[in-house]
């Protein structure tokens, strides 16, 4: 198993922005949206997983950063068409955190067009699964405060 070592390392090696998704233990659905740049900013993420959650790091930009326009609106809505709902974020306040919405139609992309206000970059694509795959995506579960990973309900 990956180590945050490996992990940041292969974070520094990805020419993208990465996108850490977290999927919170006995949460309901609950998910928490990082993105970091670096093993650093990695590194700080990794001390906010919630233990048992099950977490996925994109390495490969399969969730785009973009600047919004007319032509990302329609990619948006084109993913949402195939996938039932498109995941759009923009960068929280703290500028790891991705604020997210789960964009399905025209309605709910005009809500979040009106929220954007004067920030225009964005990050959006399908949500992630849950495999991994050899320097795209890592999925591992966090183990608990003993050390052990336990299967628990995300």
């Amino acid at each position: 198993m990956l180590d945050a070592s490996d992990v940041g390392r292969l974070v520094e090696e990805s020419s993208f922005e990465v996108v850490v998704l977290e999927r919170v233990a006995y949460g309901a659905g609950q998910t928490n949206w990082f993105v970091c740049r670096d093993s650093e900013e990695y590194f700080f993420i990794s001390n906010l997983l919630l233990p048992g959650s099950c977490v996925t790091v994109c390495l490969d930009g399969r969730i785009s950063k973009a600047k919004y326009a007319f032509a990302i609106r329609e990619k948006i809505l084109r993913i949402a068409e195939l996938e039932h709902d498109c995941v759009v974020g923009m960068l929280g306040v703290d500028r790891c955190r991705l604020d997210v919405e789960f964009i399905a139609g025209d309605e709910e992309m005009d809500d979040f067009e009106a929220a954007l206000g004067d920030r225009s970059e964005i990050f959006f694509g399908a949500f992630p699964g849950r495999s991994s795959e050899e320097g795209r995506v890592i999925t591992f579960t966090v183990p608990d405060s003993d050390g052990v990973v336990r299967n628990a309900p995300h």
